[in-house]
């Protein structure tokens, strides 16, 4: 595969529909009177693993064990939710796993890459340590490298949120999508732009990724971080520089310029609005996207506007950030605006 499109996003579907959940399409009146929006939240959170990760994760597991029937197992690295997503995945291709992840990695992620059966390593917190250890695990063991982003099929398979997404809100305007390596952005860019041409993909990064200037130009102008650190943001999620080989282009094309950069004290209170007026957890990664949209940063005539929730693994024991969000203590929730917020589908995912 040299290119994405709509036809291996749909095979992607076929591959991964019984181990993935469709997940819900979540609305709330009051933010939508925040904004001037109808805004539709798609609940990645709800996901198989809690993210979307899953998707590209099973799909590009399965699609490496249909070439290599003979594969002795699979490696990775991640921050966290891909790795759980490619434990799983390996789990159930019968295939041993082992995660690469930076050791100041959410004690709850690295938790579940365990409890799904694979075995973690843990590695200075830069892009390159990450590589490194897991070239060298493939170089030992002969498993091959499932990339979180860095991949078609695992961007064919983080583009089936779109399909479902627009059989489920069919006339949007807009899409806001966290960016960290850029496959899921990529993946659901390359099925609106063939399904929808009219809806715009907006790409969401943190502050200091420097995503939007290189989107802008047609060329990559973010600046190496001094030892090949990761980003320091409450996205962690999103923490890598820049994106990735091949997601690059396709975003460049189908993206450009619609980049929304969005700091971490947005971050903070959007995440803590959207807990609070919609009674669902996610995590400061999809937060950053609801900023997003609660942002001015959208051109005014987009009023049916789609929030890609990337995934709700929130490390409960850490919360400090939340409560200080704007630099104030946590407010008490207003139980008035519960019955706000309305969920559309929520018994169709199941169990996690």
């Amino acid at each position: 595969m040299t290119e994405l499109s709509v036809h291996e996003v749909r095979a992607a579907q076929l591959r991964i529909q019984p181990h993935v959940h469709r997940t819900p399409v979540i609305t709330c009146r009051h933010l939508d009177r925040l904004t001037g929006r109808q805004l539709f939240f798609k609940a990645e959170n709800l996901q198989k693993t809690g993210s979307f990760k899953a998707r590209g994760a099973c799909n590009a597991v399965f699609a490496i064990k249909e070439r290599r029937p003979d594969v002795p197992g699979i490696v990775t690295h991640s921050s966290g939710n891909h790795g759980q997503a490619t434990a799983y995945a390996a789990a159930l291709a019968g295939l041993p796993c082992t995660v690469v992840v930076p050791r100041d990695t959410a004690a709850v992620k690295v938790d579940a890459i365990r409890a799904y059966g694979a075995h973690v390593l843990l590695c200075e917190p830069t892009v390159d340590a990450r590589r490194e250890v897991c070239a060298a695990v493939a170089a030992r063991t002969g498993f091959t490298v499932a990339e979180s982003s860095d991949s078609w099929d695992t961007m064919a398979g983080q583009g089936t949120i779109a399909l479902e997404l627009l059989e489920q809100v069919p006339d949007l305007d807009a899409v806001l999508v966290a960016v960290s390596g850029g496959g899921m952005a990529a993946g659901i860019a390359a099925v609106i732009s063939e399904l929808r041409p009219e809806c715009k993909v907006f790409a969401v990064e943190p502050q200091g990724k420097e995503l939007g200037a290189s989107l802008r130009a047609g060329r990559a102008l973010w600046p190496p971080l001094p030892g090949g650190r990761l980003l320091d943001t409450l996205a962690d999620g999103c923490r890598l520089p820049g994106c990735s080989r091949l997601a690059f282009p396709l975003l460049c094309r189908l993206v450009g310029p619609r980049v929304i950069t969005i700091a971490d004290r947005q971050i903070a209170a959007a995440t803590r609005a959207f807990w609070q007026h919609t009674k669902l957890l996610i995590e400061p990664s999809a937060g950053m996207a609801v900023a997003a949209a609660l942002s001015d940063q959208l051109p005014p005539q987009l009023r049916r506007v789609a929030v890609i929730l990337c995934g709700g693994n929130v490390d409960l024991d850490c919360l400090g950030w939340l409560a200080a969000a704007d630099g104030q203590p946590a407010d008490r929730p207003d139980t008035r605006l519960v019955n706000d917020c309305q969920t559309a589908g929520l018994s169709e995912h199941g169990d996690q």
